[in-house]
């Protein structure tokens, strides 16, 4: 069973995202079909409205690595165990009373009065990062605005000390991974290093914030790890996830919502209406666009798909949000729409414990560029602008985000603001 005509067409974030989807209607194609992966296996995705919140509510599949058996453990392998343990042990791939207890310990960051006060801060990050480009008129948004704000943003939130805001910064972007990929291949090899960096740098924040605890949200979570008797890996692997899920997501919609918004010149000319309608526009941009595989537990038959225990189901969060079964017209930007009920955050127990605090950086990164860089156009033809591998085609890497990974723009050169 393989995706329907229209379905394959909407897998490419270009066609998605321009008026060019409302042609498309997916009613009769299959909401579960079979992907082919780049080593030679293959996964199902669960494209269907229905069928992705079984699949996030259904205790017959299963998160937990184990679950994949060896094949799961191979793509999860990048680095040897000790730097593996220290990135992909937290509530992302756990359940049950596990995934309890590390959820408990990431809401330990996202206490009311923090979310409130990084959101306010992240409105001056905003102002600083396009005060920097105001006077010169062009920019790469994503190098010099959406990557740096998602960071500062959420290692504001977290209370990153100075210097480990900058050694954020100099990473790359985390992106999709290349879990699919056959061992050994470049990109591989590049997320390697790119995981060994990372561990690092969480293992020296844990270190520092035990020599100097505060008030921020690592010295409360280390506290919390120790009193829940959670090891340092569980403690590295959500603070990794914590960062990684809030600064990505946040980038790619600011670069998805700016293709989407440059086909609708109506709804650009308007950015306070743009803002108002930000829960159509999140679902219609969907940044998440799929979720990590889950595991079927038992035989199980999924709206015509016949799954074996250890089959992996990918949750096609972007289709989902776009299935004619649950949304009226769902390949048109309406931003009087209702939507409702949508999984831009996914569903079930593994509800994106961030979501509020996403939502608020949504929206004062898309609100300062429209309202700071008049007459902002893409520098180039929007067919030519580079995307995320895994974005504009089948599953290749896993593309739990789907982005611009460059934007350059032009707009109307003026004085940075005053303060």
């Amino acid at each position: 069973m393989t995706a329907g005509p229209g379905t394959a067409l909407l897998m490419d974030a270009r066609v998605r995202l321009s008026p060019e989807a409302e042609r498309i209607d997916t009613r009769g194609e299959p909401p579960v079909w079979r992907a082919e992966l780049p080593d030679g296996s293959s996964a199902w995705v669960a494209s269907g409205y229905d069928a992705a919140r079984r699949v996030m509510t259904d205790g017959g599949f299963g998160k937990p690595a184990v679950r994949g058996g060896e094949r799961w453990t191979r793509y999860l392998g990048f680095t040897g165990p000790e730097v593996t343990d220290s990135i992909v042990r937290s509530m992302l791939n756990t359940d049950g009373d596990l995934h309890r207890r590390l959820r408990e310990l990431g809401a330990t960051a996202f206490t009311p009065e923090r979310v409130r006060a990084a959101v306010d801060r992240a409105g001056d990050v905003a102002e600083e990062l396009l005060d920097a480009v105001a006077e010169r008129g062009h920019a790469d948004l994503v190098r010099e605005f959406a990557h740096p704000f998602g960071v500062r943003a959420v290692t504001g939130l977290l209370g990153y000390p100075p210097d480990f805001v900058r050694r954020t910064l100099e990473l790359r972007r985390w992106g999709p991974s290349p879990l699919f990929d056959p061992p050994g291949s470049p990109d591989r090899v590049q997320y390697a290093a790119d995981r060994e960096a990372m561990s690092a740098l969480m293992h020296d924040l844990v270190a520092y914030r035990r020599r100097s605890p505060g008030t921020d949200a690592v010295s409360a979570m280390i506290a919390h790890a120790d009193a829940a008797g959670l090891d340092e890996g569980q403690l590295t692997s959500t603070l990794f996830l914590l960062l990684v899920s809030a600064y990505e997501p946040v980038a790619d919609f600011l670069t998805t919502s700016l293709y989407a918004l440059w086909h609708r010149p109506d709804l650009l000319a308007e950015p306070a209406r743009v803002t108002d309608g930000l829960d159509e526009l999140l679902r219609y941009t969907s940044p998440l666009a799929a979720t990590m595989p889950r595991f079927a537990l038992r035989p199980t038959e999924l709206y015509g798909a016949e799954l074996e225990p250890g089959d992996a189901v990918i949750v096609h969060v972007a289709l989902a949000n776009r299935d004619p079964r649950r949304f009226t017209d769902p390949n048109r930007l309406d931003l009087t729409r209702d939507s409702g009920q949508d999984l831009v955050f996914a569903h079930g127990p593994h509800f994106c414990l961030g979501s509020g605090f996403a939502v608020g950086l949504c929206r004062t990164a898309l609100g300062a560029v429209l309202r700071r860089l008049p007459g902002l156009a893409a520098a180039q033809p929007l067919d030519t602008l580079p995307w995320q591998r895994g974005s504009t085609d089948g599953i290749t890497h896993l593309h739990v985000t789907a982005g611009l990974t460059a934007l350059p723009v032009t707009f109307r050169p003026h004085p940075a603001v005053v303060s």
